[in-house]
């Protein structure tokens, strides 16, 4: 079923969607945060099929709670039998999207994680994007819009996702499991990404991560201390893919601190921490910190030795604050 319904109707974005001739038939939605991104899709799809003809979605009709259970007989979701779009996904496409509805005056085809999709996939596709059959509807759900294809995004209205705020999550997710002070490092680290804020409040590891990476960037003095600090980071991979997350979004803080942009700090709560970090640092120094962090997540995308990268990017750290200190 879709799980966050109202967290997507309240959204101004999916509103003016929804407020538009449905003049195209082929859409590319794109975000990184994939749950707000899959739900999105499906209430857009319940917008099409909705029976009413003012205020789509109602939620009401029987069209809409069916899509609401993902269980309408026009609406095929994809992978199928996959995390990743498959040749077959688009042959099952193509072999269904020309038959009559069933239940409805219309056909929705949702995609799901479509930056996983190969070549060959993506090729055997453009031609229903290009002349979709009268009544259908095509969505594709896009992580990252590198992977995908010139040629497709060429024939799809492309809408990107803008990161939720604040109050739209605490209005919506429960995260009663958690202190305030945790309610709001979970909220400050995830900017405005639901799928991050469902990881990180149901992670028994986030507290202390967090914590291990604010002593990492307070404490650690030198290359002496670096086998204790690198313990606490390397201890998995997810660890320190979550630390990765903090340490941007903490420097991201601190480059605003520097750059006396008080009103643009996320993690107030975290201030004097912040602070601290930012005496031993130039501006220059924080940019330089955060390139080196996009380069680490980069290298983690191609399967790189986490171990390796959790010493090489605590080295970095002490190099670049050694410099600063040294002038």
């Amino acid at each position: 079923m879709i799980e966050y319904q109202n967290l997507v109707l309240q959204n101004n974005q999916f509103k003016n969607l929804c407020n538009q001739d449905l003049n195209c038939n082929s859409f590319l939605f794109e975000s990184n945060d994939e749950i707000f991104l899959n739900n999105f899709s499906y209430c857009f799809g319940q917008h099409i099929f909705c029976d009413n003809n003012q205020n789509k979605p109602c939620n009401i009709c029987i069209s809409c709670q069916k899509v609401s259970l993902l269980k309408h007989s026009d609406l095929r979701i994809y992978p199928k039998n996959n995390k990743n779009i498959l040749v077959d996904d688009i042959k099952d496409l193509i072999e269904n999207v020309n038959l009559t509805p069933v239940e409805s005056d219309y056909k929705v085809f949702i995609f799901n994680n479509f930056s996983s999709a190969n070549i060959q996939s993506q090729n055997k596709l453009l031609k229903i994007l290009e002349e979709p059959p009268k009544n259908t509807f095509i969505i594709l759900n896009v992580t990252n819009i590198n992977k995908v294809l010139p040629t497709v995004l060429s024939r799809c209205k492309k809408i990107r996702l803008l990161p939720l705020t604040k109050q739209e999550i605490q209005n919506n997710v429960s995260l009663n499991n958690l202190s305030d002070s945790e309610k709001e490092s979970v909220l400050d680290i995830s900017q405005g990404s639901l799928t991050k804020v469902l990881n990180y409040a149901n992670n028994d590891n986030f507290i202390s991560t967090f914590s291990n990476c604010l002593k990492t960037l307070t404490d650690m003095r030198d290359s002496k201390q670096l086998i204790k600090y690198s313990t606490m980071l390397s201890a998995s991979k997810q660890i320190f893919e979550m630390s990765l997350e903090i340490f941007e979004s903490v420097f991201r803080d601190v480059l605003m601190i520097r750059l006396n942009k008080p009103n643009l700090i996320k993690n107030n709560n975290i201030y004097e921490k912040l602070l601290q970090i930012a005496t031993t640092l130039t501006s220059d120094a924080v940019d330089l910190i955060i390139k080196k962090i996009y380069a680490i997540k980069k290298q983690l995308e191609f399967n790189c030795n986490y171990v390796l990268l959790v010493d090489n990017f605590l080295l970095y750290y002490l190099e670049v604050k050694f410099l600063c200190n040294k002038k």
